[in-house]
């Protein structure tokens, strides 16, 4: 009997090993912290460069939307929620910023703060609603929620109406207009190196295999433990309050909040910067956030006919693409790298071939 237990203790022993071992290197893992001081570094450089510009402003009202489509890679990408809320959150977030600045005299720090803790309170009420829901039903009742809070934004005096809140707070004072552009984006860039930082680290953790069970299969990631209701909701939380961050950003980049915010093109808007750039890939959809930014508003004809281009983009992308430009590019180069891969097996197996001739040769 104490055999078949020391060599099931000793089976048990590696085991437990191997999975110590994968916590210190999930606990070790330098590529969150690493993107977090590129970003913070390289954005701060930039913005000072542009010298408060009208680029530079452009910039940081894409770094806004950044951060926005980050927390929506992990919901969209990731684990596959179907969410469609992050315009209405966004805009909690921006109005948010607004109100309390204009009318309460809170401070940019205090008024982020307090933001961040409204959209989590509202997004732990509504998520313990909607997450319920299955995947299209959960889509259906997100993708409603921009059209009512549109129309209550629009014929709210408090809010402004059509109008909206001006004289919204930079993050960061400075002496002159220019000044403030670049402080702001670069606490901006600052919180968006964060935000990646904070999904990257998620998404490599076992949290993050735990969602990509559930994304695969939810039966299976439910008889392997997952808390399918508990992960649904963190990820919806976790979500809804980025985009209360990157509302907050456009707020304070652009001094005005208008109930366009939070409307229902908003939320196509953000779709585009997320599907054509990649929805699985956080670096491209930062770089096409704020890309697609830029085109929208230096370009008189995307301007102008901005709906249009961006239903016809997004069809386009979901049929033949729907992992976008950094999905195509990956197997664009697998494809390049198998073909490299044959080749340099078949030169070696000639050698191989050559090098059994020439030895035979020898042994006669």
């Amino acid at each position: 009997m104490t055999e078949p237990a020391a060599s099931a203790s000793g089976a048990v022993q590696p085991v437990v090993a191997a999975e110590r071992v994968a916590h210190q290197v999930r606990r070790r893992d330098p590529v969150p912290v690493s993107a977090f001081v590129c970003i913070a570094v390289v954005g701060s450089i930039a913005l000072s460069v542009m010298n408060g510009s009208y680029l530079g402003l452009q910039v940081t009202t894409g770094v806004g939307y950044a951060v926005v489509t980050v927390g929506m890679v992990l919901q969209l990408g990731y684990s596959r929620q179907l969410a469609f809320s992050q315009s209405v959150f966004m805009g909690v977030g921006a109005y948010g910023t607004a109100i309390l600045e204009t009318k309460y005299n809170f401070n940019s720090a205090e008024s982020l703060l307090a933001v961040i803790a409204l959209a989590t309170v509202v997004s732990l009420l509504v998520g313990s609603v909607v997450t319920r829901a299955p995947g299209l039903a959960l889509a259906l009742a997100t993708l409603l929620l921009p059209l009512f809070i549109y129309e209550l934004a629009t014929f709210s005096t408090y809010l402004g109406s059509f109008a909206g809140i001006s004289g919204v707070l930079p993050f960061w004072n400075g002496a002159t207009y220019e000044q403030e552009l670049v402080r702001s984006g670069i606490v901006s860039v600052v919180l968006l190196g964060l935000a990646t930082g904070l999904i990257l680290r998620v998404m490599r953790s076992g949290i993050g295999l735990q969602l990509m069970a559930m994304a695969e299969d939810e039966r299976l990631g439910e008889s392997l433990g997952v808390s399918l209701r508990q992960r649904r909701l963190e990820v919806f939380v976790l979500g809804s309050v980025l985009a209360a961050v990157g509302g907050a950003i456009l707020a304070s980049a652009q001094g005005l909040v208008t109930p366009d915010v939070l409307s229902e093109s908003a939320e196509i808007t953000l779709l585009i910067m997320v599907f054509v750039p990649g929805r699985k890939s956080v670096t491209a959809t930062i770089i096409g956030a704020i890309v697609i930014e830029y085109l929208t508003t230096s370009t008189s004809f995307i301007s102008t006919n901005l709906s249009t281009i961006e239903g016809v983009v997004l069809i386009l992308v979901l049929i033949v693409e729907p992992d976008g430009v950094a999905g195509a590019v990956a197997r664009l180069l697998g494809r390049r790298t198998d073909r490299w891969a044959a080749g340099l097996r078949a030169a070696a197996a000639k050698a191989r071939a050559r090098g059994g001739g020439s030895r035979a040769g020898d042994a006669v």
